[in-house]
């Protein structure tokens, strides 16, 4: 049960690269929408160099209340780009709340281009999750380099947000930043979100393993590099 009435975030984080997949998965989340969500909004968050399109903002934006950002961070490539991403958009959401220019988020979803819901009820499901949860990070645990992946939950705390954005400020680029900033992570407050996975590489989800994750109660998926997600969601739930 939601006990926090607050809204979720979902941010999606992408550059031109991954682009086309990305705004593919955003029209997949309108679609799965029955109606304006009261649950959560959407910041689409482009890297510097990058581009917003406006065909899928504004389709989105059916079923959600819509913000637009492009980075202010100039890191590119593999690992510095994602994190220049992830820090941006701390950055942002921190200097709106500060200015009161946007709603008291609870916490902001990362979602990059290869993660995808696996159920209609996921932001729910999610939002729940967080309330529960009572931590700062929540996200799928990996096993091996033992760390929360970055497509995660993170808190709308403003004392949590200063300290991302204007404290921490960005990570080394000799690492993923999800798994650099793990012990930070620990220090604040953090816990696997058994509704989340995070595969590394996966070549793809065919009908048995995805009906298996939807009756595990798995929500959220990430790590999937095709639409397989998405086509077996609209397999088992059309709409």
């Amino acid at each position: 049960m939601i006990t926090d009435p607050r809204k979720i975030l979902i941010t999606f984080q992408f550059w031109d690269g991954d682009k086309a997949q990305m705004m593919k998965v955003a029209r997949f989340l309108a679609n799965v929408e029955p109606a304006m969500s009261d649950l959560a909004d959407i910041a689409f968050v482009c890297r510097n160099d990058s581009s917003q399109c406006r065909d899928t903002v504004e389709y989105v934006s059916k079923k959600f209340h819509v913000h637009t950002v492009k980075s202010r961070r100039t890191e590119v490539g593999w690992p510095a780009g994602c994190a220049g991403l992830f820090f941006g958009t701390a950055d942002w959401i921190y200097e709106h709340k500060v200015a009161k220019r946007i709603p008291d988020y609870k916490a902001f979803l990362i979602m990059e281009a290869d993660a995808a819901p696996l159920v209609p009820d996921w932001i729910a499901k999610l939002s729940s999750a967080w309330d529960a949860a009572n931590v700062k990070v929540l996200g799928a645990l990996q096993t091996g380099l033992v760390h929360i992946n970055g497509n995660a939950l993170y808190s709308g705390d403003m004392k949590f947000l200063k300290r991302v954005s204007r404290e921490i400020a960005g990570c080394a680029p000799q690492g993923g930043y999800d798994y650099l900033l793990h012990p930070e992570w620990v220090r604040q407050g953090m816990a696997d979100c058994p509704l989340m996975k995070s595969w590394w590489h996966h070549p793809g989800l065919d009908k048995a393993t995805y009906d298996r994750l939807v009756e595990e109660g798995v929500v959220f998926l990430h790590g999937i590099k095709n639409d397989s997600v998405m086509e077996q969601h609209r397999l088992r739930f059309p709409h």
